[in-house]
């Protein structure tokens, strides 16, 4: 066993104290990111601290297989449609790809025993390791005093007693461990991963329900705008501000139709689904609930753009007039989360 190894980096402080502790150890580390647009954290401030650190960085997008591991996960949901186990035993054997590509013995990673309730207890850690195919061959720097030593600790390779015993959700121990470290350009705790959050789970779990193919962009697009269910078929998405409404565009794709307004301030919608007059008129009836009286001018006229495959300019359909709201009780029916 050598003492080259990888390290699951978020650019948190947990991840980054456990870098720093087996760089003092003298491990040679390339770092990891695990990007999935519903993660925790952040490729650039994860790829900040990997250069703060001084060690290469690499990045494993996820794909589209990933969605059946949250669809179908053999270990359960969490509080809401997080299935964290089986994501971090498809995680797990995704680094021992890059593990054995790159010639690494070990897995470095910053968590914590106790800190989350579902993956980072004994029983879970233990069950995510054998299933990844690394049975002790993951080392936890912050909690390794508090858990068996893994086999980089037995053969040597790593000195269990410059290790450490942090459990539980308190992050006065790593903070102490940062002002030590001279590590203090670190981001607050994050929100965690938007599978975890009731009103993200409840779109998820609406689209698992009306929709038999999904990719990574579907998913995506769950992170924008205000989400409605038309129909078992169609949904539409209305922006929230001008940034929203510019990512809306970019999700402009077959199959899918974009309402933009045309020279006045107020939300576009993205429709995706069939279109038919129905469901044209409903897009056309959110956009004039969500205008501003005083932003909307007499004769307000709206772009149909039509999707086209990525790299061509899209479609624009007909200009329509902007007439007739939608009362609320109506869109609070068809409302998916917040």
């Amino acid at each position: 066993m050598n003492k080259k190894a990888v390290v699951m980096v978020s650019g948190g402080l947990d991840s980054t104290l456990a870098a720093k502790i087996m760089l003092d150890q003298g491990v040679d580390l390339t770092g990891i990111y695990l990007s999935a647009p519903w993660g925790c954290c952040d490729k650039t401030v994860a790829m900040k601290a990997a250069h703060t650190l001084g060690i290469p960085f690499l990045v494993i997008k996820m794909t589209d297989e990933y969605i059946g591991v949250i669809r179908n996960p053999k270990y359960g949901y969490g509080s809401s449609m997080n299935p964290c186990i089986d994501c971090r035993i498809y995680m797990f054997e995704k680094v021992k790809e890059v593990m054995a590509r790159i010639g690494a013995s070990f897995l470095v990673t910053g968590e914590v025993l106790g800190q989350r309730p579902m993956s980072q207890m004994k029983n879970s850690m233990a069950l995510i390791e054998e299933r990844a195919g690394l049975k002790g061959l993951v080392v936890r720097p912050l909690s390794a005093k508090a858990m068996e030593p893994s086999l980089p600790e037995q053969a040597g390779v790593v000195d269990r007693e410059k290790l450490y015993g942090i459990t539980g959700r308190s992050r006065k121990e790593q903070m102490a461990l940062a002002i030590q470290f001279g590590l203090l350009d670190y981001p607050n705790p994050a929100g965690g991963c938007l599978l975890t959050d009731q009103e993200f789970g409840i779109r998820v779990k609406d689209l698992f329900n009306h929709q038999d193919k999904i990719d990574l962009e579907d998913m995506e697009l769950l992170r924008f705008g205000r989400h409605f269910r038309a129909s078992p078929s169609t949904k539409l998405i209305v922006g929230r501000n001008e940034q929203e409404n510019a990512t809306l565009a970019e999700y402009l794709a077959p199959g899918r139709l974009l309402f933009q307004p045309d020279q006045f301030a107020a939300p576009s919608v993205l429709l995706l689904g069939p279109p038919d007059d129905d469901m044209n008129g409903l897009a056309l009836k959110m956009i004039s609930r969500y205008t501003k009286p005083e932003k909307r001018p007499a004769e307000a006229k709206v772009l149909v753009k039509i999707g086209v495959p990525r790299g061509n300019a899209p479609l624009q359909g007909e200009t329509v007039t902007l007439n007739e709201s939608i009362a609320q009780e109506e869109l609070d029916k068809m409302r998916i989360g917040l």
